[in-house]
């Protein structure tokens, strides 16, 4: 079970909100209660007995809520943000710096990163540095992690999910309907 929600940020009052509305309405989990581990991830805290993970992206337009029953995290970038990459560049591993050739590059390497974050529940200050993604394969530090990277474009954004399953054949769904 692989969905991902989206939400124009205009119509979204909180992700808290918009996560508690998924869990009651569309996975069918009453008064579902949130909480957050020491880094500030959001995790589901009474299952009910189902085994139900999520993670949240933001961009200025929209947000996008991916949920799994294996850990999941999720990121995403507006592929019309101008950013001046080759800074942040320099500290990417070689293999990493030399398949990045435009800010479009660098925003989905940037979102696989993030979203492996996301998955660790670290910190990009602590984390980010130590993950490398370069011909495929996924290194923190110098471990192999045993994830699957899925990268999507939708609405105009750049999406990455890190999870032990594939989302490539993961429903999106507008969150317009439950809101």
């Amino acid at each position: 079970m692989e969905k991902i929600f989206y939400s124009d940020n205009t119509k979204l009052p909180s992700s808290e909100y918009a996560v508690k509305k998924i869990l009651t309405e569309y996975f069918g989990i009453d008064a579902p209660v949130l909480a957050r581990n020491e880094n500030g991830k959001p995790f589901l805290k009474n299952p009910d007995g189902k085994r139900l993970f999520f993670s949240i992206s933001h961009t200025p337009l929209a947000s996008f809520f991916a949920f799994s029953d294996e850990n999941v995290g999720i990121d995403a970038e507006s592929l019309q943000r101008k950013i001046n990459y080759p800074p942040i560049l320099k500290k990417f591993p070689d293999g990493e710096r030399a398949e990045i050739c435009n800010s479009v590059d660098f925003l989905k390497r940037w979102t696989v990163k993030e979203s492996v974050v996301k998955w660790l529940g670290g910190t990009l200050a602590r984390d980010l540095y130590k993950i490398s993604y370069a011909d495929r394969r996924l290194l923190y530090g110098a471990v192999e992690l045993p994830v699957r990277i899925t990268q999507l474009e939708f609405a105009k954004h750049a999406i990455s999910v890190c999870s032990e399953k594939d989302f490539a054949l993961a429903e999106i769904l507008p969150l317009s309907g439950i809101l």
